[in-house]
């Protein structure tokens, strides 16, 4: 019975650095021998069969050393350039590490935490402090449970024949009560002010009455000009009135007039006529204050 040989797997396809090391080895030379004859560095072979050609800088410096070592070892050196430059054709994995992260944006809510408990110690220290400064001695609590000093004598028939007070310590709620003696002196006077109070000045009292105002009425049988002004000289008439009306105004006096037809005008003040001094006459005109008594004096 005859028996069928299977045929044998094609070996796995080489890289180029397994391919120049086998051709070193077919050639009996180490790593160090080779690189004596080709005048290079051990560490290029190296590369160069450990397939580490990116140590070699640019493709131009590896395909270079690659050619020349390949053709060395009796390895076709055409050939394994043709396979580095499809190899280095290809684009490099992705560098998962580089990969951009979206970027992560602060929550707002993390930062109410902190927030109420910074508020929360706040009104805390503020609480024990306020409760600190009102137990103080200084305080105005603390103060109302002082002792208040206060002058009384202790025995009137002592205080009289030693004539010293003897100070007793009264507390905020006593109350202060004058010695017998001395009870008149706060009495009303037969005025209905008392001694403590001060004796109000007749002029102050005469300075607060307000001033009397003086009534002053002008009948006009002719047409005149006339001014009026007060005390802090306001003006209270001026114009020109007419013959056959009345002007009546009242002010503060002593009070300033002129008049532009004096012939034709009637004086009146306070209810009474009185007449223009002839000193006060000038031409057809007058000028003439009338006093708070309601005479009528000649205008400086």
């Amino acid at each position: 019975m005859d028996e069928t040989v299977a045929p044998a797997a094609p070996a796995a396809p080489r890289s180029i650095g397994e391919r120049l090391r086998a051709g070193r080895e077919r050639s009996g030379l180490s790593i160090a021998a080779a690189a004596e004859k080709l005048h290079l560095d051990a560490k290029v072979i190296e590369a160069l069969e450990a397939d580490r050609f990116t140590e070699l800088g640019a493709s131009v410096y590896v395909r270079g050393h690659l050619r020349r070592y390949a053709d060395f070892v009796g390895e076709p050196g055409a050939e394994l350039v043709s396979s580095y430059s499809a190899r280095d054709a290809r684009p490099p994995p992705p560098d998962l590490t580089q990969v951009p992260h979206a970027e992560r944006r602060a929550d707002p809510r993390r930062l109410v935490t902190p927030l109420v408990g910074l508020s929360c110690a706040a009104v805390l220290l503020l609480a024990i402090w306020w409760v600190l400064a009102g137990s103080r001695p200084g305080s105005p609590d603390s103060a109302s449970a002082l002792p208040i000093p206060v002058v009384q004598p202790a025995d009137p028939a002592t205080s009289a024949s030693s004539g010293v007070a003897t100070p007793v310590a009264l507390s905020s709620s006593t109350p202060v009560t004058s010695p017998p003696g001395k009870a008149s002196a706060a009495a009303p006077g037969a005025n209905g002010a008392t001694a403590s109070q001060p004796k109000r000045d007749a002029g102050s009292e005469a300075s607060q009455t307000p001033a009397r105002e003086t009534r002053l009425k002008l009948d006009l049988t002719n047409d005149s000009w006339i001014e009026v002004y007060d005390s802090r000289d306001k003006k209270l008439f001026y114009d020109v009135a007419s013959a056959g009306s009345v002007q009546t105004v009242s002010g503060r006096g002593p009070l300033r007039v002129v008049l532009g037809n004096a012939a034709g005008v009637t004086v009146e003040v306070d209810g009474q006529t009185r007449d223009i001094p002839a000193s006060a006459i000038d031409g057809e005109g007058a000028r003439f204050v009338v006093n708070r008594s309601g005479s009528l004096a000649r205008a400086r």
